[in-house]
């Protein structure tokens, strides 16, 4: 007899215990403490931005796509694992106390992260409209708590379409809703949204009442969602459980073909193709890339916005450093008839490489910007310390 209360209780122990271990690491590294400085930098830059904005600053639409994105999206933990499909597909009627307390946890986590973004827009909003932050945060609440409820239902559907036309939808509902809260909108127009958001709903509790739930599906959000935890983690310490996906980039392609075919470039050549068609390597140099340009945009002072090329080219070399490692359980990588400072060497002028690159581009939107000077002295500056912070820095800390 399977007890559903008491498979999650001993499933999220499991989990929490797990993720206290690597957290210990994690929050121990001065990484963190950079990381702090960081975020209140940037908090003092964002407030002295939004007092410099126009009054015509289309702010409903800013919040509306911002909000929406943060309402529609979401990973869904289950604690699930591919072993069930075995052993509980047979019970799944009985393990309705499991999948309460599992959407509660999902609910309250989302609901956490909502607040975070509620939070850093609230000096914008309390610029631009006269609606009260407290029925905002409240009206943004049951819409995530809405859209937690169709992301969830989705379980008992297996064809992607379904999913793409389901985030479609809830994204344009989402940006809607808030826009005409925001903009002042007749009532009118917030009630046909609640009235099709009520439909929806009644068509989607319909269409799922005799369905069964998509074991596959469910269980590979589970392992997506706890890679993305895993992936972070590995960036401080071994972590045994994560297993990276690798994609196929056929379009980035020309950049492995600009190394000369030399026995000198093998790792080059290995760490090139890492760095493409792993999963999280290529996102995360291109979100830290779209981050830092935000912030150069919103920083007012010109050391400020040096403070910030520098800052994001240290997390960038810093993060991307666990190339390094990506390769250490491969035993084939020990037959090559290298030393192993040929490893170290090529990931480092790989990682050269592209913080050059992406010191490059900070410079040339602080040109674009008509930020003077400062664009040159901001290059310069990058490349010193991305050299400094590569072949000295991190290369002695690995030895």
């Amino acid at each position: 007899m399977i007890n559903g209360r008491q498979l999650w209780n001993d499933r999220l122990y499991q989990e929490a215990r797990k993720m206290r271990r690597y957290l210990r690491y994690m929050l121990n590294d001065h990484l963190l403490f950079i990381l702090l400085i960081g975020i209140g930098l940037g908090a003092v830059a964002y407030h002295h931005w939004v007092q410099t904005l126009p009054p015509h600053f289309p702010y409903p639409i800013v919040a509306a796509l911002v909000f929406s994105f943060v309402l529609t999206f979401g990973s869904l933990r289950t604690l699930l694992q591919e072993a069930d499909i075995v052993f509980l597909l047979p019970a799944e009627t009985k393990l309705r106390p499991y999948i309460q307390r599992a959407f509660l946890l999902n609910f309250l986590l989302q609901a956490y992260g909502l607040l975070l973004v509620w939070l850093a827009i609230v000096p914008l909003h309390r610029k631009f409209s006269a609606v009260s932050v407290w029925l905002l945060f409240f009206v943004l609440l049951v819409l995530k708590g809405w859209n937690l409820f169709i992301s969830w239902k989705g379980n008992y559907f297996i064809e992607p379409l379904t999913h793409r036309l389901s985030a479609i939808s809830r994204f344009g509902l989402n940006a809607a809703f808030v826009y005409f809260l925001l903009s002042d909108a007749s009532a009118f127009f917030l009630l046909a949204l609640c009235a099709l958001i009520a439909g929806i709903t009644f068509y989607i509790v319909r269409a799922t009442k005799r369905k069964g739930w998509k074991w596959e599906r469910i269980i590979e959000q589970e392992a997506k969602a706890a890679r993305t935890f895993y992936r972070i983690a590995n960036l401080f310490t071994d972590v045994p459980q994560w297993k990276e996906e690798a994609k196929r980039r056929r379009w980035l392609d020309f950049l492995v073909l600009m190394i000369p075919y030399q026995q000198k470039n093998t790792f080059l050549y290995l760490y090139v193709r890492t760095f493409i068609r792993s999963g999280g390597y290529l996102g995360l140099y291109i979100r830290l890339i779209a981050i830092g340009l935000l912030l150069l945009y919103i920083v007012p002072s010109a050391y400020g916005k040096i403070a910030v090329s520098l800052f994001f080219l240290y997390i960038t070399g810093f993060q991307l450093f666990a190339l390094i490692d990506h390769h250490r359980t491969n035993l084939w990588i020990r037959l090559y008839p290298f030393p192993d400072d040929m490893r170290k060497q090529a990931v480092c002028r790989l990682l050269f490489f592209l913080l050059i690159v992406q010191n490059s581009v900070f410079s040339l939107f602080l040109f674009l910007l008509g930020a003077g000077a400062i664009w040159i002295g901001s290059w310069a500056a990058g490349a010193v310390f991305s050299y400094w912070l590569l072949f000295h820095y991190l290369s002695n800390r690995r030895k």
